[in-house]
């Protein structure tokens, strides 16, 4: 077999070691009794009950959710002097879906509360999954829905962003004796702040003669799945070409636990990075992006300088195209937008790109390249330096929506691979890939609480709360969903 060279093994351990590592979770950053008296202030003297609704991917994390459906139902515990916290606790995988118990509950709860709280327990899939279900059940996620997450995944990259860690909870700690480790989580999901977050649509079309979506099946195989289009939700970021290459290979080799999963993606980088090896360079599947929502829009950047002369062109041999919602990104270790320093298409009409911060809010996306994820860079990872300028990420634009046309050829097959949110595709002659605004939820931000005043005056003002941006905890309202100028 093909050895891996040892500075790169010890670097792929170091930098897995690193995501092991406790993450500062919410109840390490605050005692309990103060966010019990944070608590005692902001309900102060409501009879209420408030209801929290939580959903556990009982297969996530190596099957360590599955704890958390042995707590006693439902779970009251006091919040001050007069109100009430229920904690009701499913597995999101009881049910056919559109007729889920869990969701069921929730949609009835949402006709005498203005508010409901909705807990994931998962990773990334689990929570478009809760997402989708719960618009599935007629609730809506943008005006009745807070929603906060308990990580139970690989990369858990929203979890990390809005604030709940990256790493899974110790679960004896949260269920033991009177589960005061869960007490404390639900105090959290009471005091904590919501801000908006977008939501996007994802729709993928193959060619329908020859055209094929495969993913990784039951015997740890690539299968078809029979459909020459699909649709998926997408909260944190799209990628297409090496990466995506890689982790579909990681996906044949999935183990039981998160430990094994990191250190073998991380060999998987290697290994298709080696020189030898076959890439996916973006000129070869990518023939043009635009902004829009079809091929006729107005063109970010193009590779068939054939069809389309004088139109901008791809800097560089990037292997990744990649569209990002959230700074952060394979399980935190890079920052691809803040540490871009450059441009990715040669004739960008200007440079306040560089200049502009991504915001989960503001309906745009954040387009890169990007090229391969191999030793040295690892290296970096392992060092806790920023990889960004290593892997040449350069900032192509910023907007919404966008439509990726792919070459078709006759006389071979295109074959690129994409993943939406850690979900791994091999596309065999795609057609395109369409972006757009799906809607914009609220999510509740591990660290940033509310105050009285703020809580009392949330529903008078119709729910409008903050934007989300990685460069500042509070900026501003956003609530309106017109589509902002794109920046290129």
């Amino acid at each position: 077999g093909l050895l891996m060279p040892r500075a790169a093994a010890s670097a792929i351990s170091s930098a897995a070691s690193r995501l092991m590592e406790p993450a500062v979770m919410p109840w390490h950053r605050s005692s309990s009794s103060a966010a019990k008296a944070s608590v005692t202030e902001l309900f102060r003297g409501q009879a209420r009950e408030v209801p929290i609704f939580m959903f556990v991917n009982s297969k996530s994390g190596g099957q360590r959710g599955a704890k958390l459906l042995e707590v006693p139902q439902p779970f009251h515990m006091p919040l001050g002097d007069t109100a009430t916290a229920s904690l009701r606790i499913f597995d999101i995988l009881d049910g056919p879906s559109g007729n889920k118990p869990g969701f069921v509950q929730l949609k009835e709860a949402t006709k005498t509360e203005s508010i409901v709280r909705m807990i994931v327990a998962g990773g990334d899939g689990s929570i478009l999954w809760a997402i989708e279900e719960a618009e599935k059940h007629g609730i809506d996620t943008r005006s009745q829905i807070l929603l906060a997450v308990i990580p139970l995944g690989t990369g858990n990259d929203f979890a990390r962003f809005t604030g709940w860690g990256g790493k899974a909870p110790n679960m004896s700690s949260l269920t033991k004796g009177t589960c005061q480790g869960l007490r404390d989580l639900v105090y959290e999901w009471t005091i904590a702040k919501p801000r908006l977050h977008d939501v996007w649509k994802v729709a993928i079309q193959v060619d329908e003669g020859n055209g094929a979506i495969l993913q990784t099946g039951k015997e740890r195989k690539k299968v078809p799945i029979g459909d020459k289009s699909i649709e998926r939700l997408m909260h944190s970021y799209f990628s297409a070409g090496n990466d995506a290459r890689a982790g579909m290979g990681q996906e044949k080799a999935r183990t039981a636990t998160r430990w094994g999963n990191l250190l073998n993606y991380g060999f998987q980088i290697c290994l298709k990075g080696l020189p030898f090896r076959e890439k996916e360079y973006v000129k070869d599947f990518a023939r043009s992006l635009h902004h829009g929502g079809d091929g006729e829009s107005a063109v970010v950047f193009t590779t068939d300088v054939q069809h389309c002369p004088g139109g901008p062109q791809l800097v560089g041999n990037p292997q990744v195209l990649l569209m990002l919602n959230i700074p952060n990104c394979y399980g935190g270790l890079c920052r691809f937008w803040d540490g871009a320093g450059s441009l990715g298409i040669d004739s960008a009409s200007s440079a306040d790109l560089l200049k502009a911060d991504l915001d989960p809010s503001d309906g745009n996306l954040e387009v890169l390249t990007y090229n391969s994820v191999l030793m040295e860079p690892v290296i970096d990872i392992a060092t806790k330096k920023l990889p960004a300028h290593r892997f040449n990420a350069k900032r192509v634009f910023s907007g919404a929506p966008l439509f990726l046309k792919f070459h078709e050829e006759v006389d071979e097959h295109v074959i690129v691979h994409c993943q939406i949110d850690g979900e791994f595709f091999k596309l065999q002659n795609p057609k395109s890939v369409r972006f757009e605004l799906h809607r914009k939820i609220r999510v509740l931000h591990g660290g940033h609480v509310w105050s009285a005043d703020e809580m009392a005056s949330y529903a008078e003002d119709g729910g409008r709360v903050e934007s989300t941006s990685s460069s500042s905890p509070s900026a501003g309202d956003s609530s309106s969903e017109d589509m902002p100028s794109p920046r290129r």
